[in-house]
């Protein structure tokens, strides 16, 4: 904080602007913050008087303004005017052009091959997936399925997995 900054301020400036039950109390009580309320409410009487001053102008400056005023209007018809001749125009246009450019024949780029190899691999990863898919359990917790499927029930491990059914994509 500023040292020649008064440490009331924020109680002025909250009884300034709302009211504060609080603040007023304070004030009610503090001479250097009644003295500073007094100093800030006198400023902004001379702001408020030397608005009213500034605003007192001559006949002459109203008529000028109201003209710029007028001009400016008219300004913004002939603009609005153009504006509005022109845009159905350039839309008119544009659909012009791409009608145009939709009945010409069309050029299209040769098909491009893919690598044998990279068809192969998809081909293969889509299979292994299939695969991974069709099972109970992921692969790394197969162990700890079979014995647990050999602890509840007696039936061998190698029947249970005959009874599974296989669908692939293989070709």
């Amino acid at each position: 904080m500023n040292s020649n900054e008064n440490s009331h301020d924020p109680l002025v400036e909250r009884v300034l602007v709302s009211f504060d039950l609080a603040a007023e109390h304070h004030i009610s009580n503090c001479p250097p913050c009644q003295a500073e309320r007094e100093r800030v409410e006198d400023a902004l009487r001379q702001f408020g008087t030397a608005n009213r001053e500034y605003a007192q102008r001559p006949e002459r400056f109203w008529e000028e303004q109201a003209s710029q005023i007028r001009r400016a209007c008219r300004q913004s018809e002939k603009q609005s005017r153009i504006t509005a001749t022109l845009v159905p125009s350039v839309v008119v246009l544009l659909l012009a052009a791409f009608g145009i450019l939709g009945h010409l024949p069309a050029t299209r780029p040769a098909a491009i091959s893919q690598p044998a190899a990279q068809v192969d691999q998809d081909h293969e990863l889509l299979i292994e997936v299939e695969r991974v898919m069709q099972t109970d359990t992921p692969v790394a917790l197969e162990p700890a399925t079979l014995v647990v499927d050999q602890r509840n029930s007696g039936v061998p491990l190698s029947s249970r997995s005959d009874r599974k059914e296989t669908h692939t994509n293989e070709n």
